[in-house]
């Protein structure tokens, strides 16, 4: 089936291509035959109207120029485009920079023939127009490139009002410009994507002091729960056998067991959460049941030694929780609360940060 992103991209290509076209032929005369031509093949039409628009810039109208911005614009958003596989932060902060650059030289160039605010809504429509259709009609699941759609909104804007302001308020928006590049990169899409996984920004979690009834197995069948742990932090990483990123963390879980194994104010443990025969059957093909021992035959199998409890899969507990997806580590305080939820490697700064405060 053909996906709804490459439907939308050929249909607005075809668009443009459209326009370009009928735009071309009208300045027959005008414009070089070799851009009529070009304009003849939809990927290198924008450019046939760039080029002949550039070459005829003195005769060019308002809606011409209004055009030729927008181009301009859309061709960022594809030309960063690939940079998305490598990184989102680098993508975002990249794409802001040429979006502050473009809008200011367009700005510069054009102002005396196009009035600005047409020119910026020029600039925002070209970075939409390939971007913003597919995360309406697809926003939860187009919400980890989200703040990267945003940042290059904002590249716009703050070029913008670059352009408009006097000097003090240039160093403003420069300075706000940097500092938001610099936070993006190196926090803020962190704490983004930690918010989808596991709902908070940080992994701080405030319960207002509830403590949930979760009880759990050890691989003997005993029965224990968060009382048992009373009295210490007690940190649990939360797995099931089919999930490759939990088997990815297990080396991080395993040295901080290591480092805390013998700290009688921690307990580092994980939980397994295993399946019944029909889900199994149903997303995995699989016709054995896994009950209360298999995620401890899973650890020692990898030669993993930290304690694995376990729980059933679809205990409505875990959805309690907060937990939406795998891996999820837990930590909860010396009263049972829980105190923390998200990645193993936020935990380990969370239980180093609390260990230290209960010296003081």
């Amino acid at each position: 089936m053909i996906k709804w992103p490459i439907i939308h991209l050929a249909l607005i290509v075809l668009f443009f291509h459209a326009l370009v076209v009928i735009d071309i032929i009208k300045k027959k005369g005008k414009v070089k035959t070799f851009w009529i031509l070009l304009s003849s093949i939809p990927i290198f039409g924008p450019i046939a109207y760039l080029s002949s628009a550039n070459y005829n810039n003195k005769e060019a109208s308002g809606k011409d120029i209004f055009f030729l911005i927008l181009l301009y614009a859309l061709l960022i958003e594809i030309v960063t485009a690939p940079l998305r596989m490598v990184s989102f932060m680098a993508c975002s902060v990249v794409t802001f920079i040429l979006f502050f650059i473009f809008i200011n030289i367009v700005l510069r160039k054009y102002a005396s023939k196009l009035k600005s605010s047409y020119i910026l809504i020029a600039c925002l429509l070209g970075c939409s127009t390939l971007i913003l259709p597919i995360h309406i009609v697809d926003f939860s699941q187009t919400l980890i490139s989200l703040p990267d759609f945003l940042f290059h909104l904002l590249g716009i804007v703050m070029g913008y009002l670059f352009y408009k302001s006097n000097r003090f308020f240039r160093v403003i928006t420069l300075t706000f410009s940097l500092a938001s590049c610099l936070f993006l990169y190196f926090k803020g899409y962190e704490m983004w994507v930690h918010k989808l996984n596991f709902n908070t920004f940080t992994g701080t979690v405030a319960d207002d002091g509830k403590v949930y009834d979760l009880t759990f197995q050890t691989s003997a069948g005993d029965t224990l729960s968060l009382t048992n742990f009373k009295g210490k932090y007690l940190l649990l990483d939360c797995w099931y056998t089919y999930c490759g990123y939990c088997y990815m963390a297990m080396p991080k879980v395993q040295k901080l067991y290591d480092t805390y194994r013998e700290d009688d104010r921690v307990s580092i443990a994980s939980i397994h959460s295993y399946m019944k025969l029909g889900s199994l059957e149903k997303f995995y093909n699989e016709k054995k049941d896994e009950d209360y021992t298999t995620g401890s035959k899973i650890l020692r199998e990898r030669q993993f030694t930290f304690p694995c409890f376990a729980i059933d899969k679809e205990n409505p507990i875990l959805k309690e929780m907060g937990i939406k997806g795998y891996p999820t580590v837990l930590i909860f305080d010396r009263q049972s609360r829980l105190i923390f939820r998200g990645s193993i490697e936020n935990a380990a700064k969370r239980i180093e940060q609390l260990l230290k405060e209960s010296e003081k």
